[in-house]
């Protein structure tokens, strides 16, 4: 559907939403489900089924006409008394947009159980795993250990390929391995997955071929490999400045933001802040690319780190506002879900000390984020620390010799999650080897065994 321009204005959205939150507020969860109507007419279905194919579509594009269709949605089978497995996943939407537009979480989750308590009351396997990927993988994250969440999107997977929902059953293999990537899973696992779900991916779902292809390209940036996925395409793109032209072309923002973000992450874990930092200003020109999700976790913190360390060099006001702006955000997320941030938190509080400098609070709080990294089995955001950590007494405390042994943690650390050139990056500008200390002969425990 092409829509034209010009897109609905912000205030348009929020007015959208503050109707639709005062029809709501005049039901709770169990007045919902009791007041469903035991049998919906023709029309009113397909009225339903209308809402729900071109709301499904507009997600897809990151429509800016989609928290419109979805609010429309939710009104319409409120008025109509009537929650039909189709409303749910506008019922999870609406919980989606709380936290987008107002970042009202409790909230969010509360529009998400409702929806899911329709589905447990219909039964209907085809409707619930389309709100299932949506809940999971955008809403209950927030609240959930994200390697749960990754474990979940992975039966949502499974369950769609059972039911032929194919498009869905890729959205769902794509977000899972984007969990397990960004929560530390061995590197050189999860490339060979994302290797050989590729065909089957572009057959089903070309959109999700393209981001797990990206997703390919920064697992082997930070490997040091080529596992060469864009072959995947036989010719049509050749590289990801290809999907780029593609996504201008078709005004696809969710692609482009995807490439933006794509590059962010390479060049923070190749140590590139100034390509980083060049690649966040397209990411927040984008206004899709600013809604909360998976992405935003990483984009928020590494984008932190990389502000306290700039602040560091250039004394800038901006990069020290910068810094404690993630520090903000990452104290509201860290309520919904310690487990998921605390390690996260702590090092930014890390860097930030280490910034005025404060050195002895720096340090404890060093060893206090690799310590909660170990314990919540983030092998990667603990070799992280520790890096950081052997940077920052080289740098100030001038303690060449503890740097050098948590510099050769970190390269330990690297080298379990499978990221090979990280690992060897350590050892070209700081002259160290993992088997300086540690016997090559020992095999590496995982960070929480250790």
């Amino acid at each position: 559907i092409d829509i034209p321009p010009p897109p609905p204005s912000p205030t348009a959205v929020m007015e959208s939403m503050a109707t639709t939150t005062i029809a709501a507020s005049q039901y709770d969860i169990n007045l919902i489900l009791s007041t469903n109507q035991s049998k919906t007419d023709r029309h009113q279905r397909n009225v339903l089924r209308l809402f729900d194919a071109i709301t499904v579509a507009a997600y897809s594009v990151s429509s800016p006409y989609l928290p419109l269709l979805t609010f429309a949605m939710v009104r319409y089978s409120l008025k109509n008394h009537f929650h039909e497995t189709e409303s749910a996943f506008a019922f999870a939407g609406f919980g989606y947009f709380h936290i987008v537009f107002k970042q009202d979480y409790v909230r969010g989750k509360y529009w998400a159980d409702v929806a899911l308590r329709i589905l447990k009351q219909k039964r209907a396997i085809s409707a619930t795993v389309r709100v299932e990927w949506l809940v999971h993988g955008h809403i209950l994250m927030w609240f959930s250990p994200l390697k749960e969440t990754s474990r979940k999107l992975f039966e949502t997977y499974h369950l769609s390929m059972q039911v032929g929902d194919f498009r869905t059953a890729m959205f769902s293999l794509n977000l899972s391995t984007r969990f397990a990537v960004f929560e530390g899973e061995n590197l050189q696992i999860l490339s060979r997955s994302i290797g050989s779900n590729l065909k089957n991916m572009l057959k089903h779902n070309s959109e999700c071929a393209k981001l797990a292809v990206l997703d390919a390209v920064m697992v082997d940036e930070i490997r040091g490999e080529d596992s060469t996925p864009f072959a995947v395409f036989d010719g049509l793109f050749l590289n990801d400045d290809d999907l780029m032209k593609d996504a201008l072309l078709k005004k696809n923002m969710n692609l482009l933001s995807n490439i933006y973000l794509r590059r962010f992450f390479s060049s923070f874990w190749a140590g590139d802040h100034s390509s980083a930092e060049s690649c966040s200003e397209n990411i927040l020109s984008i206004p899709s690319a600013k809604r909360p999700k998976l992405l935003s976790i990483y984009f928020t913190f590494f984008r932190g780190l990389i502000a306290f360390q700039q602040y560091r060099k250039n004394q800038s006001d901006d990069d020290l506002q910068k810094g404690i702006s993630a520090i903000n955000t990452i104290e509201v997320w860290l309520k919904y879900s310690p487990s998921n941030f605390e390690n996260k938190l702590i090092l930014l509080y890390a860097e930030q000390q280490a910034s005025l400098p404060n050195i002895q609070a720096a340090r404890n709080l060093y060893d206090a984020s690799i310590k909660s990294a170990r314990d919540n089995g983030r092998v990667h955001e603990q070799g992280l620390a520790c890096e950081l950590m052997g940077k920052f007494l080289m740098s100030v405390a001038n303690d060449f010799i503890c740097a050098k042994e948590y510099l050769k943690k970190a390269q330990l650390c690297y080298l379990q999650w499978g990221a090979r050139k990280k690992a060897s990056m350590l050892s070209k500008d700081y002259g160290i080897k993992a088997d300086d200390v540690y016997p090559v002969s020992n095999p590496l425990k995982h960070g929480r065994d250790s």
